[in-house]
């Protein structure tokens, strides 16, 4: 029973030493914006028309400026919803995650650009085949 209120105290000592120190877990401080934005992003239906463009635009801009209130966070020029700054010694930690979340957003962003641009592509091709096809029929009739 004294092994365990022992354990107990230097784990509740642990907290108050943490706490004391303004020691933020990697999760606390992170603002979730970003990925959903992605998720958002992800779950995008290509099609044809405006509607979709200024859609992807939207999400596009709204991760660039997450990204950017995440990137002031990181470096300790702004503060998290709750007031508080980011503890000096966790500043590198929140930038490698910050990094690692802007470089998935860049690779959602292209691949959803490539599969668009495919996609306008193909209908273009299928227009061209419907108008070389009336062309040739037009020319079998008027010889």
């Amino acid at each position: 029973m004294a092994r365990l209120f022992l354990i107990f105290v230097l784990f509740c000592g642990m907290k108050v030493h943490a706490d004391i120190f303004d020691f933020v877990s990697g999760s606390e401080g992170n603002d979730p914006r970003i990925e959903t934005l992605l998720t958002k992003l992800k779950s995008l239906e290509i099609k044809d028309g405006p509607g979709f463009e200024e859609s992807f635009n939207q999400l596009v801009k709204g991760i660039e400026n997450a990204v950017e209130d995440e990137k002031l966070f990181c470096s300790g020029e702004s503060t998290n919803s709750e007031g508080k700054t980011l503890p000096i010694a966790q500043k590198p930690y929140c930038m490698r995650e910050l990094k690692k979340k802007y470089i998935e957003a860049t690779k959602v962003i292209f691949e959803i650009k490539k599969k668009y641009l495919i996609f306008i592509h193909q209908k273009q091709l299928q227009k061209l085949n419907e108008i070389q096809t009336k062309m040739q029929t037009d020319i079998d009739k008027s010889f």
